[in-house]
């Protein structure tokens, strides 16, 4: 009966350092993906701050790669008038930035968030 309870015990302690393992990688997992998330929209709001309206769009394109964002043109989109897409996200929680213009200047913006 002895060999029973220290075997029961082992195993008892063997889960409890298991579970107690997997409750510590869950927490520091949701952590860091809630600093890289709000990195993210920091990283996209600097861009949107930096694009004003009635600027030239050209060389944004540059700017967006450059701070580490995903740049996209949109259908039916030309050096002239348009619409182009500036993201970011890790995982989940996107983050973007619709700039639209006409003549190569823009004429509005937005941030959006994708979950």
């Amino acid at each position: 009966m002895n060999e029973d309870q220290s075997f029961g015990r082992r195993l008892l302690k063997t889960c409890f350092k298991t579970v107690t393992a997997l409750i510590v990688f869950s927490v520091i997992l949701v952590t860091y993906v809630g600093f890289k998330v709000r990195g993210v929209e920091k990283q996209v709001q600097a861009f949107s701050q930096q694009v004003v309206i009635g600027m030239p769009v050209a060389g944004l394109d540059v700017k967006a790669v450059e701070m580490g964002l995903k740049f996209r043109r949109l259908a039916d989109s030309n050096d002239r008038n348009g619409s182009f897409q500036v993201w970011q996200g890790f995982a989940f929680g996107r983050w973007f930035c619709d700039v639209e213009y006409r003549d190569g200047k823009t004429t509005n913006k937005r941030v959006t968030f994708l979950d």
